[in-house]
């Protein structure tokens, strides 16, 4: 078991963002966590990184308490994140973009960190851009430099929030298959935010977590979750109970 969280908690004044959320990821294993806007997955993200600390539950990594570690403190542990808008240096060649994520969230030396640059570009494909500038990229490729960054501080958890948000159907396919082989070739476990992208969710998922008011209200394999009476209610926008 890589992540385990017991009864977390956040609130921001009377809203219970996360209420009482219990997970387990196991090695390898990707886990989708699935919900509408305002559902708490964000907030849920947001803790196991670190940039929230939970209110009430404990966070652990493999075996390790680190509810009240900060989020460099969780990237050295083996913990990447790649954010839903990427925010890359424009300026920065791709290479230097990745190079700057694994000194920073790695704590690679310069040397290694180029090396380790250079291996995550060309796993998601970017080798031949990486001496352009990280602003001339397009949409696609960013969210692949995103990726690349991550990947760079040779984590053992990927976040993954909302990676394939705005791609077309043919860009999320390529996403899909580079994140399978993530899991399969690498062990590398992951957990992503998804609202929309269901079609993703069934080929790529081992397991979801369906979100809905800050709880989990189904969790199961994808075709099983994506199922239930509740989150059927919840995506056509009748009330819960």
């Amino acid at each position: 078991m890589i992540l385990r969280l017991e009864n977390v908690v956040k609130k921001f004044g009377g809203l219970r963002a996360v209420d009482g959320v219990s997970l387990e990821v196991g090695k390898g294993e990707f886990l989708a966590v699935v919900g509408p806007n305002g559902s708490g997955k964000t907030t849920l993200l947001n803790i196991i990184s670190g940039v929230y600390r939970p209110d009430e539950g404990r966070v652990y990594f493999e075996g390790r308490d680190v509810t009240d570690l900060p989020p460099y403190k969780r990237a050295r542990l083996g913990m990447a994140r790649a954010f839903q808008v990427p925010r890359p240096f424009p300026e920065l060649s791709v290479l230097e973009n990745v190079v700057v994520g694994a000194v920073f969230n790695g704590g690679l030396d310069l040397h290694k960190a180029r090396e380790a640059a250079e291996e995550a570009l060309s796993y998601v494909g970017l080798a031949s851009k990486k001496d352009q500038l990280a602003g001339k990229l397009t949409f696609n490729e960013l969210r692949l430099l995103e990726l690349a960054r991550a990947l760079a501080s040779n984590p053992k958890l990927l976040l993954l929030d909302e990676v394939m948000a705005g791609l077309t159907p043919t860009e999320i396919d390529r996403f899909v298959e580079l994140l399978r082989r993530l899991s399969e070739e690498r062990g590398i476990s992951a957990i992503s935010l998804v609202e929309h992208r269901m079609r993703a969710v069934v080929r790529l998922a081992h397991r979801v977590v369906v979100m809905h008011q800050g709880k989990i209200i189904a969790e199961g394999p994808p075709e099983k979750a994506l199922n239930d009476p509740r989150v059927v209610e919840v995506y056509l926008g009748r009330p819960w109970r």
